[in-house]
């Protein structure tokens, strides 16, 4: 009978989605200790740390141009019927060997940049497939509750990071390494096992017409991720410290700057019920209007009274806004180009990162206070673009 087929599908995708969270929390735990250390490691090579915002700038190019690839090469796996679970194991092993071996290479600069470029490109395979392999085996109008379930390994590990940040002090970079890379080459054998455990790529019929008539429209749909994205970026790691620093003691920071990611957790989790009331391009609209609002109360707020929640809500309306924008790119993609979309993505939250932390390695928001207004100017530019694209 259709129904029970349909939950018997909604049950699995669920249950992967929560496995798929672990392999996104264990991911970003990893680049998390990565950032943490890269000053140290840079020092063992004598490479100046005036370099090391340009290297994550670097870094995150490198994301892209992978995020891209790995696409493209999902999607033929797709083409030919082929499951993709060995490929994503054996990318993902050369990525845990070369994060194990960043320590040991920290004294040889050009043999570590060597081996951290394999690293961030290897690792790709971690960011873009798992949404493809919901997304395959899913109803497109529950990706976002599927995707908000997912990201919440991601919302963890950036709450955790200030914690880390501080336990991991004087700690030698070899262990955490070593625990990191193990990580990642167990969720890449769960990443094997949770396309296992999904039925076996079926062939997708070639939807000629209205999909397509979507391709002009899917370039607006990155210029907004990328705006959104790059608000968020600037907002997070540049403004949100300063303006905790304006209200309260420095030394609270590690406590007040994961409120922002309570927040995203809660949005993560509240926005399949919103999507099911309003559709998935509304709740973005709506979202981003709001996040707007929130991040001008935080730029303006004059007490911790005011900021606190003002974070709170921009973490939320971040959370839906970045779910949402992965179920109207589900929508509205060609469905035999699902990797090639997803990796696009990805690959533009990556530029988002690089051109922020562009900026920052340029001496943008030095002093704070400058760029307080660039995230609500990027989002309402986002916003206006958003309300100019057709429905359905």
């Amino acid at each position: 009978m259709p129904t029970p087929t349909c939950s018997s599908s909604d049950s699995a995708a669920s249950r992967a989605a929560w496995l798929l969270a672990g392999v996104e929390f264990f991911f970003s735990l990893g680049w998390v200790v990565y950032v943490i250390f890269l000053p140290e490691l840079l020092a063992r090579g004598g490479v100046d740390k005036g370099h090391l915002p340009w290297l994550l700038a670097a870094d995150q190019l490198l994301f892209a141009l992978a995020d891209w690839s790995i696409g493209v090469a999902v999607d033929r796996a797709r083409a030919a019927l082929r499951r993709i679970g060995a490929m994503l194991v054996l990318v993902s092993a050369v990525a845990a060997v070369a994060m194990l071996l960043l320590p040991w290479l920290a004294a040889t600069p050009a043999v570590f940049l060597l081996a951290t470029a394999v690293w961030v490109a290897a690792s790709a395979a971690l960011r873009a497939p798992p949404y493809v392999l919901l997304s395959r085996h899913a109803a497109r109008a529950a990706m976002p509750r599927l995707a908000g379930i997912q990201l919440l390994g991601l919302a963890v590990a950036s709450a955790l990071a200030p914690y880390l940040a501080i336990v991991l002090k004087g700690v030698d970079p070899a262990l955490p390494f070593a625990l990191s890379a193990l990580a990642v080459g167990v969720t890449a054998l769960a990443l094997a096992a949770v396309e296992r455990a999904l039925p076996p790529p079926q062939p997708v019929a070639d939807v000629a017409g209205g999909r397509r008539a979507h391709a002009a429209g899917w370039s607006v749909l990155l210029l907004i991720a990328l705006l959104f994205a790059f608000g968020q970026q600037v907002h997070t790691a540049i403004n949100s410290a300063a303006q905790f620093r304006r209200l309260a003691d420095p030394a609270l920071l590690p406590w007040l700057l994961p409120v922002f990611w309570a927040g995203f957790s809660i949005g993560l989790l509240a926005v399949g019920r919103l999507v099911r009331a309003r559709g998935a391009l509304a709740v973005l609209q709506l979202s981003a209007a709001g996040g707007a609002l929130a991040l001008g109360s935080a730029a303006l707020a004059g007490s911790l009274v005011v900021l606190l929640p003002s974070q709170f809500v921009v973490g939320a309306l971040w959370g839906c806004i970045l779910c949402t924008s992965i179920g109207v790119a589900a929508e509205r993609g060609d469905p035999l180009q699902s990797g090639r979309h997803t990796g696009a993505l990805m690959a533009t939250l990556a530029v988002a990162a690089m051109s922020r932390l562009s900026l920052a390695a340029a001496g943008g928001g030095a002093a704070g206070a400058p760029l307080e207004w660039l995230p609500v100017a990027v989002w309402v530019a986002a916003l206006v673009l958003l309300l100019r694209l057709p429905r359905g």
